[in-house]
């Protein structure tokens, strides 16, 4: 059973995720490009794609993008944002244990900032049905640096004093030993990068509220969050500014076929 925190609970928040949201380090598209054989000829699936936030990278490089995404609200956002500006772009309404796409069909598999809602191994059958011959998944979050500065310690305390749910929103990381069952005895490799964003208060609310385990205005709790926000912000702002770091996290590699 899908928890409170579930992907539908994106469906009030999208226009807070598409300003909010932070982005991916250059650094990263530069490493799948130059090493990890991503090219304008690829045909890339962004698996749990969202508004289309990491599809429009891929994009900007060229290549051709299938975006598989459940959520029709989150899907037709990526329609609108991306489908006039760029010709290689389509959206399918499909899961990662069920993506519709046919056998051995794309190059290469994205999942940022989505596989922690995956069914490791039904995805991983239909990654490896769906993967072409040496094809790659790259697994990517951005990681809260929780530990970077006061203001990261005390936001990740109001996260969890109000979390509705903290089954999945906790989950930015692979362990090695979940990375390991993933991939198999396949090669993999971890990229780790620093990224941050900035923000005045409203903006810090917006991205306060695009996390799906966060209540929402008119659901218990809202009000406290919100007032205990207001206070973080002011003890912890510098010229009506916050900087928010993150690490963002990459795995990238083929998986072993047994």
């Amino acid at each position: 059973m899908m928890s409170r925190c579930g992907f539908e609970r994106y469906t009030g928040r999208v226009e807070n995720y598409v300003r909010y949201r932070p982005g991916y380090p250059k650094r990263l598209i530069d490493f799948l490009y130059n090493e990890g054989g991503f090219s304008r000829e690829s045909i890339i699936a962004d698996i749990g794609s969202g508004t289309g936030l990491f599809s429009r990278l891929l994009l900007e490089r060229g290549s051709r993008v299938v975006a598989i995404e459940p959520d029709d609200t989150m899907r037709e956002t990526s329609e609108r944002l991306l489908c006039d500006e760029f010709q290689r772009f389509v959206a399918i309404k499909g899961a990662a244990e069920n993506t519709t796409l046919p056998d051995h069909s794309v190059h290469h598999i994205a999942c940022a900032q989505s596989f922690h809602w995956f069914d490791m191994p039904s995805c991983r059958k239909e990654f490896t049905r769906i993967l072409k011959t040496n094809g790659t998944v790259t697994l990517i979050w951005n990681r809260r640096a929780v530990e970077s500065d006061e203001f990261a310690s005390e936001y990740e305390k109001l996260i969890q004093r109000y979390m509705l749910d903290s089954s999945n929103s906790a989950f930015n990381k692979l362990s090695e030993v979940e990375a390991s069952r993933f991939f198999g005895s396949g090669c993999y490799s971890v990229l780790s990068l620093p990224n941050q964003q900035t923000f005045d208060f409203e903006g810090l609310k917006g991205k306060l509220l695009s996390d799906s385990c966060i209540p929402m205005p008119g659901e218990p709790g809202y009000d406290d969050m919100i007032e205990d926000l207001k206070a973080l912000f002011e003890l912890y702002h510098d010229s009506g500014r916050i900087t928010m770091r993150y690490e963002t996290e990459a795995y990238a590699g083929r998986l072993h076929i047994a």
